[in-house]
Formats: structure tokens, sequence, C-alpha cells
């Protein structure tokens, strides 16, 4: 195994339970700054680079479906939030039923969504961005990393249904002036259409991002 593989595969380990003793080398102030370094990393895959809506094609209903105005994305991205982080952060200390959490904290906390967006809120109790990090990322991994990965996908959601509504709300105003259908940016192929946009735009910016990558080495 090459130098920068074994470097690669130590910090990994750095995040995964069980794995940081094993792979923490130097003073306290190096170990901190590795794991503020690799928090960072984690966080910014969740927002761009492994977004798990564009490139991860995960919670695109929600998107596609509800992501036509601006009122609807807060509210989505607000109940995200709320099931996401505490969901997520649980998962790594107890195992209970995965479809129990979510619904029970969504009921609790935000009541009045259910009734604002109907079908949508409750489809979101299901979301396969909660259910994938819960049940594949949250138990092999550090709280640390957890957190950080929690609110990664959550801002890259927040980030993608935002961009999305807004495009379509002014797709809606310009059709609407010029005398055509009244919101026609909240049919869900003119979503899918705008999701397909910018799960291109980030794939070229991660394959730019790998060329110089290996440029550097």
């Amino acid at each position: 195994m090459s130098g920068s593989k074994k470097k690669a595969k130590a910090q990994s380990q750095l995040m995964e339970k069980g794995g940081r003793r094993s792979s923490a080398r130097g003073s306290k102030k190096t170990l901190q700054k590795r794991l503020m370094k690799e928090s960072a990393g984690i966080f910014l895959n969740g927002l761009v680079f492994r977004n798990p809506v564009a490139i991860g094609a995960l919670g695109l209903f929600p998107v596609v479906g509800a992501g036509y105005t601006m009122q609807n994305a807060a509210v989505l991205s607000l109940m995200m939030l709320v099931m996401m982080l505490p969901v997520c952060l649980l998962s790594g200390w107890v195992k209970i039923p995965v479809w129990i959490r979510p619904a029970a904290l969504a009921k609790w906390l935000m009541p009045q969504a259910f009734s604002a967006l109907g079908i949508y809120t409750v489809l979101m109790i299901g979301n396969s961005i909660i259910l994938s990090r819960a049940n594949d990322y949250a138990p092999s991994h550090i709280t640390l990393a957890v957190l950080m990965d929690s609110l990664g996908c959550t801002a890259g959601f927040s980030a993608v249904i935002f961009l999305v509504a807004a495009l379509r709300q002014v797709w809606s105003n310009v059709v609407a002036e010029t005398g055509g259908i009244y919101h026609a940016g909240a049919y869900p192929l003119v979503g899918f259409l705008l999701l397909g946009m910018i799960a291109a735009l980030i794939q070229h910016a991660n394959a730019k991002r790998a060329a110089a990558e290996r440029r550097a080495k």
C-alpha cells in the first residue's frame, strides 16, 4: 500500500468508531487540527461535493413535488433539520425502529407542518436521506462525524430545494406574464430538469477538483 493510501486510510479511521486511538498520532494539537479538517470535509461533502439530493438522488420527491415556492422550501428545510439531527445522533447510540424515530419527532415538534403541506410532510418522514445516514453512516462513526454529516446533508438538501424553488417561481412568473399556464413551474417535470442541471454542474466541479488533485500529486 502506498504512502498516500495509508494516509487516507488513517484519516478515515479517525472519524470511525474504534479507530480513533489506533489512527491518532502526534500531539493533542495535531489531533484537533485533523479533526477540524475532517469535520469540514464531511460537511462540504454533504453540502456540495456529495450532495445527497443532486448527486445521491435521495429525497427527490419533496424537492420536485413541493419545492416550487420559497415558503414550501423553508418549511421542508426546517422539517429536515428537526428530524435529521436528533435522529442521526440517536442512531449512533440507540437501536430503535427506524420508521418510528422521524415520525415521532416530526409530529411532536412540527404539528402544523402536516396540515400545511399534507402528503409531502408525511412522505418526509420516510425521507431516504435521513434513513440512509441514520442506518448506514451514524452507527459506525463518532458523534462529531455524525453531527457534521447531518448538518452537511441538511444544508445540502436546503440549498438544492431553495435554489430549485427560486428558479421555479421565476419560471412561473415569466410564463404567467406571457399569458401561459398559471404556476407552470409547479409541474414536477420542471423540478426534475432543474435537478439534472444542478447535478451536472456539481459533477463538473467534482471532475475539475479531482483533476487538480491529480496534478498536485
